[in-house]
């Protein structure tokens, strides 16, 4: 039932972690408390502070109200009313939301919430729904919020909407990402966000990583972010070591970037020849690939095709090379899972020497992202520093 529930427990170290970004508060509030872990850090911490939860499973609700100074009700946290008591003072709304699809009643807190949020995209699920709720509350009473999210929501493109539309709403205070143990029973990667109303002015974001075993903070950086950026530490870390290597990305310079069309699959009902993620592995160790079309030049026209001169990159895999290679002689299609990179004459052999620079791997391995598939978007690939820029 637990699992139906999306009830993982936080661990005391990542409770105990959330516990310090929250200031001196009169009342906290946990809208998915499951057995009052973060409530008990925080009260440990806090000894003044009134707690109160909401959650949907009685067991956990007997479990939350042992604690002191603790109240949490058997309520829906996304429909139940919130008391004028559980309002009064200072407020601070933390939580560690179930990460599931939507069990219905949270659509309007992200319109509350997020009013000029383009798109629908993440909204279906229950901790944007959650967090949407505990940011309205935090707007309406000037509050503060603490909240424990899914890797996702930091680094995949998924959510790009959602981050632009929350920083243009609200102060990012900083986004933690959780390293050095996962939730055991799920092996979910986490961050904790902070987030505060507008308050005049907007106030630089701080990206740092949480080493929960060696219960040891580092920041990463710090400032305005464009919106809807990534908040993942790794990213971050990644960009910054570009940074310092070259002032140039690829963007700046003539350089165009195109995905397939056609899955694997796809390719084998069509019985369709193409260049896949398995043939640049294959062609990793010599750096290069030959290949000879049988299509005719009419039906070439009907895919993305790879030519002698392109660059190929997987974009997407469980178990893929990411060793960039040169198509040397042919042309072929390629999958939706392969990235074509076509430079211009006058800067094809600096695209080709930044994309085999030492650098390249270290970058690549922060800028990636994912849990069963590791996957980089065309806009990351943009970004790239132009690693051999400082020897052309």
């Amino acid at each position: 039932m637990a699992r139906l529930l999306g009830q993982f427990m936080t661990p005391d170290e990542l409770a105990h972690f959330v516990a310090t970004q929250i200031s001196t508060s009169d009342v906290v509030i946990d809208l998915a408390s499951g057995d009052g872990s973060l409530l008990r850090a925080v009260g440990e911490r806090f000894s003044k502070t009134k707690l109160f939860g909401f959650d949907i499973d009685q067991e956990m609700v007997d479990r939350a109200n042992s604690l002191p100074r603790t109240l949490v009700l058997k309520r829906d946290g996304l429909k139940a009313k919130i008391s004028p008591e559980a309002l009064s003072g200072s407020l601070t709304i933390v939580g560690n939301p179930p990460f599931l699809n939507n069990r219905g009643g949270g659509q309007k807190w992200i319109s509350t919430a997020f009013p000029n949020l383009i798109g629908k995209k993440g909204t279906d699920r229950a901790e944007v729904q959650f967090l949407a709720r505990a940011l309205a509350l935090a707007k309406k009473f000037d509050g503060r919020v603490v909240f424990v999210m899914p890797i996702g929501f930091a680094d995949g493109d998924t959510y790009r909407n959602l981050r632009a539309a929350l920083t243009e709403e609200f102060n990012l205070l900083r986004c933690v990402e959780i390293i050095g143990a996962a939730f055991c029973e799920t092996e979910a990667r986490t961050v904790v966000i902070v987030v505060e109303p507008k308050r005049g002015k907007v106030i630089p974001t701080e990206i740092l990583e949480y080493n929960v075993l060696k219960r040891k903070l580092k920041k990463i950086r710090s400032g305005i972010l464009e919106p809807g950026s990534r908040l993942d530490a790794r990213y971050h870390r990644a960009a910054k070591m570009g940074g310092v290597a070259s002032p140039i990305q690829l963007k700046d310079i003539p350089v165009s970037i195109t995905r397939g069309l056609v899955s694997r699959k796809e390719a084998e009902l069509l019985n369709l020849s193409v260049l896949h993620t398995s043939h640049i592995g294959k062609a990793s160790l010599r750096g290069t690939i030959r290949v000879r079309s049988k299509l005719l030049p009419t039906e070439l026209e009907k895919h993305v095709i790879a030519r002698k001169g392109d660059i190929l990159l997987s974009r997407t895999g469980s178990r893929v090379s990411w060793s960039p290679i040169l198509l040397s002689e042919g042309a072929a299609p390629i999958t939706d899972h392969v990235f074509r990179i076509r430079a211009a004459k006058e800067v094809q052999k600096l695209v080709l020497n930044s994309f085999r620079h030492p650098s390249f791997n270290e970058w690549l391995s922060g800028i990636a992202k994912g849990v069963c598939a590791t996957v980089i978007t065309k806009r990351e690939l943009m970004e790239m520093p132009l690693f051999a820029w400082k020897e052309r």
